[in-house]
């Protein structure tokens, strides 16, 4: 099966406008499944490691971990053809992988309060990053789906009372859409400027996404 390298006008139009896209079952099934044994592998060596040391950082019921570039797993998540042509629309050219990492909600967990990635918000011109996730697991209204206010990357104004703290930001919003897709799905989205979090999951499982983060530029080798 030949591999989807561009986006659509209409995509393209909808990323840019709404700030996020979902592309489903874009990953090979073969590929997915080698991500996500080794994926459930370090979530279960975590957790069994959380349990035999409770003084260790469980970062609020979430498995973080992050991954070189050069890993060989995960290459596939990086350099599919679609992701760059995404990456040339909304970062211009050049752009570069800047990094590859997990966040895995375990059962009763994953919450967060409406965010912008970065303080320095950017409403015009080319974005200051974009993010694609990849849905290693369904993600479904009550695995702890990701949640954006479409849109909202390009409103000057927070949609949240930020003068009382990201709180305001933790229960629902009126205009959020809690983007489910199925597994081997990506979400291009722009984690710098728009506003979206992590939801609750109340499945039995953790929900797995890896996410890929591109910059503009080129990235310049360490020490140089």
């Amino acid at each position: 099966m030949a591999l989807r390298a561009r986006l659509t006008a209409r995509q393209r139009r909808s990323l840019l406008d709404q700030g996020y896209l979902v592309v489903s079952s874009l990953l090979d099934r073969a590929v997915l499944a080698r991500i996500t044994d080794r994926l459930q592998g370090l979530v279960r060596q975590t957790i069994a490691a959380w349990a035999e040391e409770p003084s260790l950082d469980t970062s609020e019921g979430c498995v973080m971990a992050s991954f070189d570039v050069a890993d060989l797993d995960f290459a596939p998540c990086h350099q599919h053809p679609l992701l760059a042509d995404a990456a040339t629309v909304v970062l211009g050219d050049p752009w570069s992988v800047r990094d590859l990492d997990l966040r895995a909600p375990i059962p009763g967990c994953g919450e967060q309060g409406l965010h912008p990635d970065y303080a320095e918000r950017r409403i015009a011109g080319p974005w200051q990053t974009l993010s694609a996730m990849w849905c290693v697991t369904p993600f479904t209204r009550d695995s702890g789906p990701l949640r954006v206010i479409p849109g909202s990357h390009r409103r000057s104004e927070p949609p949240i009372d930020t003068e009382h703290g990201y709180a305001t930001g933790m229960g629902p919003h009126p205009d959020e859409v809690k983007i489910t897709a199925p597994s081997g799905s990506v979400i291009l989205f722009n984690a710098s400027d728009l506003w979206h979090s992590g939801t609750f999951n109340y499945t039995p499982a953790a929900r797995l996404a890896l996410t890929v983060h591109f910059d503009p530029g080129t990235r310049t080798a360490a020490g140089a």
